[in-house]
């Protein structure tokens, strides 16, 4: 049965508690990773000036971002692992798919989000400028 590492479990207590409840839900059924839950300004910088860009936002602008003492995240990255403990960055339908799962639980529990391959909240994976399928964050129209 899938499990969280301790690494991911570290991750995940920086997360909002509904998003902790989806992915609680979520590692039962498939084998995922945590990447990242909060980050600071520095690692917000980072992954906006990385190449190719992980953020279109700078500090504070990101649902990661926390910047009020005690506030959590409001977004989680997340990967799926592959053979050999590998994360299988390349596996879109891999991604798409559990995007869905994440989607599906998060519906029964009641807890709207969106996720980096809908950003428009419309069904569609294609058609987004950026992409960031393992990202999913809380809902705030």
């Amino acid at each position: 049965m899938p499990h969280f590492g301790t690494r991911s479990l570290e991750r995940l207590e920086t997360v909002d508690p509904d998003l902790v409840l989806i992915f609680r839900e979520v590692i039962r059924l498939v084998d995922i990773t945590i990447i990242c839950g909060a980050r600071s300004e520095a690692d917000q910088r980072a992954a906006y000036e990385a190449r190719p860009q992980r953020s279109k936002v700078l500090w504070p602008n990101s649902r990661h971002n926390c910047p009020n003492p005690g506030q959590l995240s409001r977004a989680v990255d997340w990967a799926p692992w592959g053979p050999g403990s590998t994360i299988q960055w390349e596996a879109t339908d891999r991604f798409l798919y559990i995007a869905g799962l994440i989607w599906g639980i998060a519906e029964e529990l009641e807890i709207e989000i969106r996720n980096g391959a809908d950003w428009r909240r419309d069904g569609r994976a294609k058609g987004n400028r950026f992409e960031d399928l393992g990202h999913t964050e809380l809902w705030e129209p």
